[in-house]
């Protein structure tokens, strides 16, 4: 896979205008969307599972899996990881021994996350949001299980092209 070049971070005006091109910020939901973070919930047998687009202030959800909430502020993200790496997809067994969670609030206070796993959203090179995993238990994932992850994301990324609107 090409691995995207590194935003400049949430604010990047280059990657905020690919991200309003999309046309689907606050938008309803919709079942192709769904099914996918269902069938990933069941895949990696956890929870909790969001397609996050990732605007200055927000994630906001497009579709959640296992909580009722449409969005989070930026500043309790997980998906900010995906501003500082060339990475396409990040796994954390346990939350609690990574350096770069290990405080959140949502790892050391409630929902009590203990595992995130993720798939890069990336539209014309610009990183626009993320499909990502949750539980509250430390776990581990197969090689097989990242590769449909990857490959979810890629559907999630085509449907997402099909709302954009002409550059």
């Amino acid at each position: 896979m090409v691995q995207p070049p590194l935003s400049v971070g949430r604010h990047d005006p280059v990657r905020l205008g690919e991200l309003k091109r999309l046309c689907v910020l606050d938008s309803s939901p919709e079942r192709a969307y769904d099914d996918i973070t269902r069938l990933l919930a069941t895949e990696l047998a956890v929870p909790i599972t969001m397609v996050n687009l990732l605007d200055e202030e927000r994630d906001w959800f497009k579709s959640c899996y296992g909580v009722q909430q449409t969005q989070s502020p930026a500043v309790t993200s997980f998906c900010e990881m995906f501003f500082t790496t060339a990475k396409d997809v990040i796994v954390v067994n346990d939350t609690l021994l990574d350096e770069r969670l290990a405080r959140h609030p949502l790892v050391i206070g409630r929902p009590f996350i203990r595992f995130y796993a993720a798939a890069r959203l990336v539209v014309k090179g610009q990183t626009v949001g993320t499909l990502c995993a949750y539980d509250v238990a430390p776990r581990e994932i197969t090689p097989d299980q990242v590769l449909h992850l990857q490959q979810m994301a890629g559907a999630v990324v085509e449907f997402l092209m099909r709302h954009s609107a002409p550059s």
